[in-house]
């Protein structure tokens, strides 16, 4: 970056800019997507400019999954989400603000509705009922553009049988595509993965238009939704699978993939591995817990941990002596987190 500016003055600009504009600022240049995930910048940038950030809260009750609350992050105002129906299920969300929901059909209670939505500017767009009758296993979203709004919605449907070729088993899950732009759903060629492994419940962790999510297997399955098929492949983490493992979680360290775990002789300690564009996996720093209930969820920033104790949602600074700089107390134990963070600008959704 050919700049006489100061990395400080730049934060000072970049503070002042909306978040279409940030975005665009990650594509600049090495230097300048570095500084975007700087927590400095981004705690400024919240304050100046009304961002909502923190973690919506999903949990699980007599077999139905329902959204219960918000977690705001450090110095982040609160999220209303009274305007979502009382059995509102979060599928998916996006580091734009925008979210994926479903409700059940009132006229048939084996179907759902399906519906895109900003919670900052509560605006709610109803989808076109997707097809098939398979379980709803897994939901992600990409923003591909600002200007207009275009974004895609990915489903993955569980078979439930496994699926034989050439002798051989395997799982297989259905693949849907809403297009923002097309306003309608697509199907792709199914995704088959080696017999009984299967997708994790946690949320997937999505990056420069790739969606990552975590298998049973500790192996993790990459969907390209820039490519022009929409290619998907299965790829090795660092950390092999041994049931001996407490935890292992896919989470995103400056704006690329990241894996932590917790070895099963580390006592409190978490170990953040981070995929390199070479391919490679590198350990890039660990992250205590002061707790064995404790149990690492996601990375707030590179700097900061969001760590759940059973009711009870923890922000450490896990680079700074590990303080504790936030406590959320929640209504129950979650069955699901989703990282939010948005700003008050409404958009076209449709």
């Amino acid at each position: 970056m050919d700049s006489k500016l100061s990395s400080e003055m730049i934060m000072e600009i970049m503070s002042r800019t909306s978040l279409k504009t940030l975005g665009v600022m990650r594509c600049a240049s090495k230097e300048l997507n570095a500084l975007t995930y700087e927590p400095y910048l981004f705690d400024l940038y919240k304050k100046r400019n009304k961002i909502i950030s923190g973690f919506l809260i999903q949990n699980m009750r007599r077999g139905c999954i329902n959204i219960q609350q918000f977690a705001p992050s450090p110095d982040s105002n609160s999220l209303d989400l009274a305007f979502l129906p009382r059995n509102a299920q979060v599928l998916a969300t996006s580091e734009q603000g925008i979210m994926v929901f479903k409700i059940q059909d009132p006229m048939n209670c084996r179907k759902y509705l399906y519906h895109v939505c900003k919670p900052s500017t509560k605006q709610v767009s109803t989808l076109p009922t997707p097809k098939g009758n398979h379980t709803d296993q897994k939901f992600a979203i990409v923003v591909m553009g600002l200007k207009p709004l275009h974004y895609k919605i990915i489903r993955f449907l569980n078979y439930g049988n496994p699926l034989k070729r050439w002798r051989k088993f395997y799982t297989a899950y259905r693949c849907d595509i809403f297009d923002s732009m097309k306003w309608k759903w697509r199907s792709l060629k199914h995704v088959t993965l080696d017999y009984c492994v299967f997708l994790t419940n946690p949320q997937p962790v999505t990056t420069s238009g790739s969606i990552y999510m975590l298998l049973t297997n500790n192996n993790i399955l990459k969907f390209d939704a820039y490519s022009e098929n929409e290619k998907w492949e299965v790829f090795s983490s660092p950390i092999p699978y041994d049931e001996s493992r407490t935890s292992v979680e896919l989470v995103k360290y400056n704006g690329s993939l990241g894996l932590a775990c917790k070895p099963p002789d580390a006592a409190g300690c978490w170990e953040i591995w981070v995929l390199r564009k070479d391919g490679l996996w590198v350990k890039e720093a660990v992250a205590e817990s002061e707790s064995k209930r404790e149990s690492l969820k996601a990375l707030y920033d590179s700097e900061t941990s969001v760590m759940v104790d059973c009711e009870t949602f923890l922000f450490y600074r896990f680079k700074q002596g590990n303080n504790m700089i936030k406590k959320v107390v929640l209504k129950d134990t979650p069955y699901q987190i989703f990282s939010f963070r948005s700003d008050v600008e409404p958009v076209d959704l449709k």
